[in-house]
């Protein structure tokens, strides 16, 4: 990260997962498609730190402009901390619940991985979305990544960036497309046809590739 002020070490008694409310972007609660009702809740690692360095954003990454977010610090008190807090918002949340994964960086290691792997086995409350850069066909974690899509579809969504394709997501720079378009499904939330992510759902609902607008 370019704020190494905004990293902090995982810490019992404070909260790793923010509400959805405190960003408009991801919305407090799914208002549409098969998690509709669900609060949403984030996650937010180091960019860089944790991601791999063939990432097309590598340079322009978005949390260049996030000055004032936490980034929670990667390693055994975060991996201690995580399965933790999220039985505790499966008995708070018994009817469901949303984690973004990850607001900035990824899944740096296949031990993190194996994590929410038996996470998402272990709690049939906990619904995750997000993307990453790893690959299903180059690396471990990509393959384990895609295996999990397939295992639990219905709850389990994550994308893979600039891959394209089913489950993939494409970055254009025209700014002015929305709707359907050759790549994909342009992302509602971004062109202002969606408020949020709670109130578009697509990333979850759909397997077609979703197209972002370069930010």
């Amino acid at each position: 990260t370019l704020f190494p002020g905004r990293i902090q070490t995982p810490i019992e008694l404070v909260s790793l997962f923010k509400s959805g409310v405190n960003s408009r972007k991801i919305g407090s609660h799914v208002t549409k498609g098969k998690w509709k009702g669900m609060p949403i809740y984030t996650l937010t690692l180091e960019e860089r730190a944790t991601c791999p360095t063939v990432c097309e954003h590598w340079f322009d990454c978005f949390g260049n402009k996030m000055h004032w977010s936490t980034r929670w610090k990667a390693g055994p008190e975060l991996e201690k901390l995580i399965p933790e807090q999220i039985s505790m918002l499966a008995k708070k949340h018994p009817k469901g619940f949303v984690v973004r994964l990850h607001v900035l960086g990824d899944f740096y290691s296949t031990r993190y991985v194996s994590i929410w792997h038996n996470l998402i086995a272990e709690y049939p409350q906990l619904h995750i979305f997000g993307y990453t850069r790893w690959r299903p066909k180059s690396d471990a974690k990509g393959e384990w990544i895609a295996a999990l899509n397939n295992i639990f579809a219905d709850r389990f969504a994550i994308r893979f960036s600039e891959a394209g394709g089913e489950m993939g997501t494409v970055t254009l720079k025209d700014v002015t497309l929305r709707g359907k378009v050759p790549e994909g499904i342009v992302c509602p939330a971004q062109t202002g046809d969606a408020d949020c992510c709670g109130s578009c759902g697509l990333c979850w609902n759909t397997t077609k590739p979703i197209v972002f607008l370069n930010h």
